[in-house]
């Protein structure tokens, strides 16, 4: 994949108009990575990336963009896109020991742009153009078919009502989660009166978008769910994972304590990056603007539900259809070292996902390492 980052002087023109500023995204595994203009203490500036997501509350940089901004001294944190100027309070900005990560670039993703920094101002998320916006309130008029949403006043997280089997259910929009997941409680209601939407056990491709390996991935539903209606808007081949349980805990518990409501899940990048997304906070109303169906063979995976350690893939589930496991010669705790002749190490999520994908029938060489020994797979596709 090549990606063309736009320029510091495009950043400031775009599509930009007063009272709003744009900049470019990479798009990589359904998931936005902004590039920012960060304001130094002597006022000049530094580029770097921030994964934007709707789904968290918090605005986080690295330990060491922390302490290089000076935001441990109570400094408050300023970040432009294109002519506009963000600023986020110190108390409102977290630091995170984790180290920066590339999505293929000579930029470093280094901060989290969350819900509760955009909840102050329109927002586009404009997916075919690979730009985001951010507008004073009443700055832009929004194009699309509107949906009105229900937002927690802190974190800044959204849900709308989704019409699904006939029946009403509150989800989460969360552009920061590459693919849709849904409890499997519900989902399990849904498939004995549907039971053609199961299409298999165990994550793959961008449903396999934590890569946690804490077993809820490797015992997950995968789900195709023909029609989803949000207000007048209508999803078509929704893709889906209803992870398993783990550890007595259900991750829709903890994740309805940050919205305003309980939900059964989110609708995620799998979804999302088909439109031009208009989230009008201030008024409480997304809009849709449509540019392309939900790709309907996105699940068109080799059936490897991985986890990520340390820039290196290990195998935590072999996936299944039909009740049956969809691939031999392949063991859990095995190290993907290749597909293809391609090095898996320090690779982004999205390219693991593009390098799995393929149509049914083809196959992936895949090379992994199990002990001391290195091992040689023909790796079928499977249609999920």
């Amino acid at each position: 994949m090549v990606i063309v980052l736009l320029s510091m002087a495009s950043m400031a023109t775009g599509e930009s108009r007063p009272g709003s500023g744009t900049a470019p995204f990479i798009l990589d595994g359904n998931r936005v990575y902004a590039e920012l203009a960060l304001v130094r203490p002597d006022g000049s500036l530094q580029r770097g990336l921030a994964f934007v997501d709707m789904g968290s509350p918090a605005m986080t940089l690295t330990a060491r963009l922390f302490k290089e901004l000076q935001l441990d001294h109570g400094r408050q944190l300023s970040f432009r896109l294109g002519k506009l100027t963000v600023h986020v309070p110190a108390e409102e900005v977290e630091s995170d020991p984790a180290r920066p990560y590339s999505v293929g670039t000579t930029l470093k993703v280094e901060a989290i742009l969350p819900a509760a920094v955009m909840r102050r101002y329109q927002v586009v998320i404009d997916y075919p153009k690979r730009q985001l916006t951010f507008a004073s309130p009443g700055a832009i008029k929004p194009q699309g078919l509107p949906t009105d949403f229900r937002m927690h006043p802190k974190t800044g997280l959204i849900e709308v009502q989704a019409e699904i089997a006939g029946q009403q259910y509150a989800v989460t929009i969360d552009n920061g989660s590459a693919y849709t997941w849904f409890r499997q409680q519900t989902a399990q209601v849904w498939l004995r009166t549907n039971p053609n939407w199961e299409r298999g056990v165990g994550a793959v491709g961008a449903s396999n978008m934590m890569m946690a390996d804490d077993r809820g991935e490797a015992t997950g539903t995968l789900l195709r769910i023909p029609k989803m209606r949000l207000s007048g808007l209508s999803l078509r081949n929704v893709g889906a994972l209803a992870p398993g349980v783990t550890g007595g805990l259900d991750l829709f518990d903890w994740y309805s304590e940050k919205n305003a409501t309980p939900v059964i899940g989110w609708i995620g990048g799998n979804v999302l990056k088909s439109f031009r997304l208009t989230i009008d906070y201030p008024n409480h109303t997304l809009f849709w603007l449509k540019f392309a169906e939900p790709d309907a063979d996105d699940l068109n995976q080799v059936g490897l539900t991985l986890a990520a350690r340390a820039g290196e893939f290990q195998v935590a589930g072999i996936a299944q259809k039909n009740r049956k496991p969809v691939l031999e010669g392949v063991e859990v705790g095995d190290q993907l070292i290749e597909i293809d002749g391609r090095q898996t190490k320090n690779a982004t999520r999205g390219e693991i996902y593009n390098a799995l994908h393929g149509k049914p029938g083809e196959s992936r060489r895949l090379r992994l390492k199990r002990g001391s020994a290195i091992i040689t797979v023909n790796a079928p596709v499977t249609g999920f």
